[in-house]
């Protein structure tokens, strides 16, 4: 009884501590007119951590979360381990189900999609006038650092990419994550390491099968076949689309935002996802724009 209680007060004192501290304020997801001059243009940092084709898994919540009534939080904090092991588990089945695409995706140049489709995709917002590239593998904030200090424009931008399949194995994502902070200025010998972004947007891009199974190993074995030859393609078609979403999303005002969020705005459902539509036929025929957080685009296997 004495340990049930004190996990009760432990339990009402926690949350209490966290709601304290201030929430940090929404990064928005337009640039101002304001921010779009930058004397010197903006030097451009580009992430791709990855060497491979990334999996993805979806175990399922394991108990709900009844708006953090005591018991419950109790029980959830209990089930944390059960969690674990069920994620660990599947995570060991989907990538050794997923060794024939990375067999087949093997040398295969996702650095250059990704460079390209930065490149070009900033070249295409007269605005931006993006300066010479950098890109790494390594997203840890002392890189991150050594970028914003060796950078000599006023504005900064980084765009931080993943790629990986869908839990069941019927898509292709890539995810681009696009900030621009403004260069913190170098007190005395102190060179200036963080620059808090006033722009940050997440741009989705998926490629889905157009002839799926419901068994994942069959998904793998369509990806895969012949060298991996739709993987491939379906990649460069995802790295293209996210291309032409970069000067799409830098030019959305907050008017833009504002329409896509209404309340009388028509929602759009596409690859497991619904949100405000934004557009039908964006590139290709079949394909599907929402707005999640973030553009959502969704066009079928090429």
């Amino acid at each position: 009884m004495r340990l049930i209680t004190a996990l009760c007060l432990a339990a009402l004192l926690a949350p209490a501590a966290v709601d304290a501290a201030p929430k940090p304020a929404p990064v928005p997801a337009v640039v101002a007119e304001r921010d779009r001059t930058s004397p010197g243009g903006r030097a451009v940092h580009v992430i791709l951590p990855q060497t491979h084709i990334e999996t993805s898994i979806d175990v399922g919540r394991v108990a709900a979360d009844y708006s953090g009534g005591l018991l419950d939080t109790l029980i959830i904090r209990s089930m944390d381990d059960k969690k674990e092991v069920l994620s660990r588990n599947q995570n060991e089945r989907t990538l050794a189900a997923a060794q024939p695409l990375f067999s087949a995706l093997e040398g295969f140049d996702v650095d250059a999609l990704a460079l390209a489709a930065t490149r070009n995709g900033l070249a295409s917002t007269a605005w931006f006038q993006p300066r010479p590239f950098t890109l790494t593998r390594d997203a840890s904030p002392a890189v991150a650092a050594a970028f914003v200090a060796g950078a000599d424009t006023p504005q900064l931008a980084t765009i931080s990419y993943r790629y990986d399949l869908s839990p069941d194995f019927t898509q292709i994502r890539v995810t681009a994550d696009l900030a621009l902070a403004y260069r913190p200025a170098a007190k005395g010998d102190k060179v200036p390491t963080v620059a808090p972004p006033f722009y940050r947007q997440r741009i989705t891009s998926i490629v889905e099968l157009r002839t799926r199974a419901y068994d994942p190993n069959a998904n793998v074995a369509l990806w895969s076949a012949e060298g991996g030859r739709l993987a491939k393609t379906s990649l460069a078609a995802a790295f293209a689309a996210t291309e032409e979403l970069i000067p799409y999303a830098l030019g959305l005002g907050a008017a833009d935002i504002k329409a896509f969020e209404a309340k009388d705005r028509e929602k759009g459902f596409a690859a497991g996802l619904y949100g405000p539509l934004v557009a039908r036929r964006h590139r290709v025929a079949d394909d599907t724009l929402i707005w999640s957080g973030g553009l959502v685009y969704v066009q079928p296997a090429p």
